[in-house]
């Protein structure tokens, strides 16, 4: 007995939770990678797990006073949203941010990167030996000449593109400094392959989209980079716009529609169907009239969340970007600038395990997780 105390005595918790930490997000990472959710019965049996390792990090951190409100700030409102959405999207970031504490940011993409690579590797070799169901349907093409696409054992082609389009910004990023013609070469290729073979036009052109950014911030003086602090404030703006003010009659709104697979349709007449709110609303409301799923990650937020929850959101980001951008962290704001234009035509960016990059708004909170010194690589 003595012996368990002394052991109790001189372990280093803060390691056990740190590490600890890592395994809550591999597991997510890993559950996000083969295109599981949460109504998956294998999620739910891994989930048990990650979120044990959540509570040993949590009670094995030790949080100063300023720290603590802000967790209850952030736990009382992803608690309420998830009670009212019945959404868990926005409790999970919360909780990952959170438990950041002492953790390396680029630790975290390292196990990202290592995951979505073997993830991917395995889904598509798997689907080409008939391992798993390769997906194989046809859609029609911008002529609207119907063509074969493949969903890669994941639920859409688009999916599988996603899955792509993530891995090589993860690799882009964590290799950021090494990047020369070849990566370029290299991954526009397996971009575009991949685009043939699901057809998904959303990903080749944030994809493209980010190699513009990419280039941009490597030529680019400092200064002029401040125009990636732009980035999320002109998504939600130019979201925001095309909700309110989308006509179908008019030529540019009936072309915008068709390029983005009728995304304006579905927030407009979400809009013109249910109005705004300062508050969060169920999710049975847009099941009673129901034109599809809101791929704009911006009015997402607005109309689940409400206008205040969203202002809040949209507050805590730019502080973010503002952060990164005097901190010097360009290449970080490059990424989530590529973030910024997916999500006016995807709603998966709040998700921290699908896009990394909304993580780092624990820069606010714990202003060290971008230091390669912090714990859990050398401290």
């Amino acid at each position: 007995m003595e012996k368990i105390k002394t052991i109790l005595r001189t372990s280093d918790w803060e390691k056990v939770g740190i590490a600890a930490f890592y395994g809550y997000f591999a597991i997510n990472i890993l559950m996000k990678a083969f295109a599981y959710d949460h109504g998956d019965d294998i999620y739910k049996f891994f989930f048990i797990f990650a979120m044990t390792f959540w509570a040993i990090k949590v009670v094995t951190t030790k949080y100063t006073i300023r720290e603590t409100a802000w967790i209850a700030v952030l736990l009382g409102i992803g608690l309420m949203l998830s009670v009212i959405t019945k959404q868990n999207t926005w409790l999970l970031l919360f909780m990952t941010i959170i438990a950041m504490k002492n953790c390396s940011f680029r630790q975290m993409i390292q196990i990202a990167v290592y995951l979505r690579v073997f993830c991917l590797f395995v889904l598509v070799l798997g689907s080409a030996f008939g391992v798993f169901d390769i997906g194989f349907k046809t859609t029609p093409d911008t002529n609207y000449v119907e063509i074969p696409v493949y969903s890669f054992a994941m639920n859409e082609p688009n999916t599988a593109f996603l899955a792509v389009f993530l891995t090589i910004l993860l690799l882009l990023y964590y290799n950021y400094e090494k990047l020369n013609l070849w990566w370029f070469i290299g991954t526009s290729a397996m971009a575009l392959i991949f685009y043939e073979l699901t057809f998904c036009r959303t990903g080749i052109a944030v994809f493209f989209f980010t190699w513009a950014l990419i280039i941009f911030e490597k030529i680019a003086k400092d200064r002029y980079k401040v125009i990636f602090t732009l980035s999320v404030p002109a998504g939600a703006i130019f979201s925001l716009l095309v909700m309110i003010f989308y006509d179908g009659g008019n030529s540019f709104m009936h072309l915008l529609n068709h390029l983005v697979s009728g995304r304006s349709y579905i927030m407009s007449s979400y809009y013109k169907a249910q109005g705004v709110s300062l508050f969060p609303r169920v999710q049975e409301l847009f099941y009673g009239e129901y034109y599809g799923l809101i791929d704009n990650t911006y009015m997402y937020v607005f109309l689940y969340c409400g206008g205040l929850v969203a202002v809040f959101f949209f507050v805590l980001v730019q502080k973010t970007l503002m952060r990164l951008y005097r901190e010097g962290h360009y290449k970080e704001l490059a990424m989530i600038t590529a973030f910024a234009l997916y999500g006016v035509l995807e709603q998966f960016v709040m998700n921290g395990f699908m896009n990394p990059f909304i993580l780092l708004c624990g820069i606010l909170l714990y202003p060290d997780i971008l230091d390669q010194n912090t714990a859990g690589i050398e401290k």
